[in-house]
């Protein structure tokens, strides 16, 4: 095979040395290139093999990817046909302009995230404090955390109060919306006005969840005022943590739109498994490239080795065995390097079948 530094027709000298014998010449000229033919395609298949597994790891990794994308936008998609009508519901409302009888501030997603995240850490901080301060223990052990998830609760309970006094809200300017088409006082698109669907609001669940929240702020007023006892600035203190979860269903009830429903979109998750999938089909897409380079360099080493063959073996007279002509039992004589070989005919027969054969 053909190895890194050889020179140009090193292997066609050799082949026409080592292989069969030159000065006889019963298999003919064109044996040889066949035997460099084989040289080559083993050596192709050699390069091609060494990167078969790389190449078979690669492909399993992007079929495995591609399932578990699939089965992640199946499941989007379920989600997607749970939620359809309320998504076209809120886009309605929205285009005859309810968003403008609610109370609304305009802020990005991502920054009202912050916010509440902000808001739910003070949260958890200022229960675990006073928790902490009440149990009398010291470092951030059972207690400290038992208060943060209290205080964790009543941001939560404060967040779903806000949601449904806003919902309430919606309601209302809803029915306010449609009284006045009715009556005229409002223009409104008639085939718009008969797909809107008005909403309800349940007084039972408002008040569940506002006896909730209230309950669970009494619980961490208690717990801060034991936490603060003998303080004199006690009063003030306790007043103030006792407004961090009103802040919260404050800012909540501007910041949250009952009518903004958007599908299900591509999470984080999604988006790592999409940059994996591509590395991957990248990294295969070179690999193919490296062997497809490999394999156009030996192709084209071995096209070198074969002209410079096909000219060596012309210069010591050597033809094909179908160019041989039969006659009286002998082939004419062919000189090679002084020397004359004579055949007759049963053996040159026997050469005609091995070279067709191979």
């Amino acid at each position: 095979m053909l190895r890194r530094g050889n020179q140009p027709g090193r292997l066609a000298k050799q082949l026409i040395r080592r292989v069969g014998d030159a000065d006889v010449a019963l298999a003919g000229a064109e044996t040889r290139p066949k035997v460099l033919k084989s040289l080559e395609e083993a050596e192709v298949q050699e390069v091609r093999a060494s990167v078969r597994s790389d190449g078979r790891t690669l492909e399993e990794l992007i079929a495995e990817l591609r399932m578990e994308i699939d089965s992640r936008a199946e499941r989007r998609e379920r989600r997607s046909e749970l939620i359809k009508n309320k998504v076209e519901q809120g886009r309605l409302w929205r285009s005859v302009g309810v968003q403008e009888r609610i109370p609304q501030m305009a802020l990005a997603e991502a920054a009202r995230k912050v916010v509440l995240s902000v808001l739910a850490a003070l949260d958890f901080y200022v229960f675990a404090q006073s928790y902490a301060v009440l149990a009398d223990v010291g470092g951030y052990g059972p207690e400290w955390w038992l208060g943060g998830l209290l205080g964790v609760a009543v941001f939560i309970a404060g967040v779903a109060l806000a949601h449904g006094i806003k919902a309430s809200i919606l309601a209302r300017a809803q029915k306010q919306m449609l009284a006045d088409a009715d009556a005229g006082r409002l223009k409104m698109d008639p085939d718009v006005r008969e797909q809107l669907v008005e909403s309800r609001s349940s007084a039972l669940a408002l008040s569940l969840t506002a006896a909730i929240f209230l309950l669970l702020s009494v619980a961490g007023v208690l717990v801060r005022s034991q936490g603060t006892a003998g303080e004199t600035t006690g009063g003030a203190v306790i007043l103030f943590q006792a407004l961090i979860p009103l802040v919260a269903v404050a800012v909540e009830l501007y910041l949250h739109d009952p009518t903004e429903r958007d599908e299900p979109m591509p999470n984080l998750v999604d988006r790592r498994l999409e940059r994996r999938l591509a590395k991957a089909e990248r990294r295969l897409r070179i690999v193919a490239a490296q062997v497809e380079a490999k394999v156009a360099k030996i192709e084209k080493l071995y096209r070198v080795e074969e002209a410079i063959l096909d000219v060596e073996q012309k210069d010591m007279g050597l033809r094909h065995t179908t160019d041989l002509v039969l006659g009286g039992g002998h082939i004419p004589t062919v000189p090679t390097n002084g020397r004359v070989a004579e055949v007759d005919r049963t053996e040159l027969e026997k050469t005609i079948k091995m070279a067709r054969r191979s």
